[in-house]
């Protein structure tokens, strides 16, 4: 099972924070990790212009001071339980963020999303945004309102052949390590979904095709068969991470649905009513600058629920310290 060892929660005033304060308490605990709080003021970076084009040294330190002695009165009741890390940070927000995962090697991100003000249907804002394509740990973004528990959690997984082999199978064995980790703390119903297509079948099957139907047909089922037998391979793999007990008492449930993954994955949260999406960011391109893969970035989009993102392994941020 995976086991977080250095939380890094992260505070914005501009939405409610109380479950994701809960939710990284309750994981710290579970896991005995580390926890650490920060907030990172944006503002401030136009601070002299707030108080006066001749603000002193002591000015700003008392304005920061007041920041973070907030942050340990919204904390105080949460100490009871755990010993928790305060950081105030100033600049722009992911990037702040980032540096602080390189800076102390933070294995997880909570965040409550922020939804971006111009675009009502879509969950994440730009921050959000940001640490999604370009943190280098796993990010767990929180859906405003949510249950403090997760009643279903929906994997997502990709078993086909990519071009990096090695790298996808430990892309999707980060995946299952964190979703049964994360059902089994949370008591929720687990369901893992692979979406999977035969390149060229319609065409092969359209009436257009010189192929004889009976090739075709031969065909399509020897394709199927390939991705069945990835799929049992993958199922063995996941009672392997469970365990005996852990498979008796998660029974997950694995979706094998034919079609796109950007269309299939927020169909079927939506269809299960799930609360918490886990899923790569894997992007299959070696070019500068793509940080996440367009089928991630397209689900991303439509979805309406919490989601776990997860980086390959190996993957390096943009952000530098």
């Amino acid at each position: 099972m995976k086991r977080f060892k250095n939380i890094l929660l992260v505070i914005n005033d501009k939405v409610e924070n109380e479950t994701a304060i809960q939710k990284s308490v309750n994981l710290s605990i579970s896991n005995q990790a580390g926890l650490t709080v920060i907030k990172v003021l944006e503002e401030s970076n136009n601070i002299s212009h707030f108080f006066g084009a001749h603000s002193s040294t002591d000015v700003l330190e008392a304005y920061l001071k007041e920041k973070q002695d907030s942050l340990h009165a919204l904390l105080r009741p949460y100490r009871k339980d755990i010993e928790i890390n305060v950081m105030v940070g100033r600049g722009k927000a992911f990037y702040e963020i980032i540096r602080a995962v390189l800076q102390h090697n933070f294995d997880l991100v909570v965040k409550t999303c922020h939804q971006h003000s111009s675009l009502k249907t879509m969950l994440f804002g730009t921050t959000d945004m940001h640490l999604l394509r370009k943190c280098p740990c796993p990010v767990w973004l929180i859906k405003p309102q949510e249950e403090m528990k997760c009643r279903r959690i929906l994997a997502a997984v990709d078993i086909n052949p990519s071009v990096d082999i090695e790298k996808m199978d430990a892309l999707n064995q980060q995946i299952l390590e964190m979703s049964t980790s994360l059902a089994l703390s949370e008591f929720a119903e687990l369901h893992i979904v692979h979406a999977w297509m035969i390149f060229g079948k319609n065409m092969l099957q359209s009436s257009r095709s010189k192929h004889l139907k009976e090739e075709v047909a031969a065909w399509v089922e020897n394709q199927k068969m390939e991705i069945k037998a990835g799929l049992d391979e993958f199922k063995a793999k996941l009672d392997q991470v469970l365990g005996e007990k852990g498979s008796d008492y998660l029974q997950p449930i694995v979706h094998f649905r034919e079609g796109d993954a950007y269309a299939i994955v927020p169909w079927l949260a939506e269809e299960k009513k799930v609360d918490l999406v886990i899923m790569g960011t894997l992007a299959r391109t070696g070019l500068p600058g793509f940080f996440m893969g367009n089928t991630a970035e397209s689900i991303l989009n439509q979805l309406n629920c919490s989601v776990l993102a997860i980086k390959p392994e190996g993957f390096v941020s943009p952000v530098t310290i």
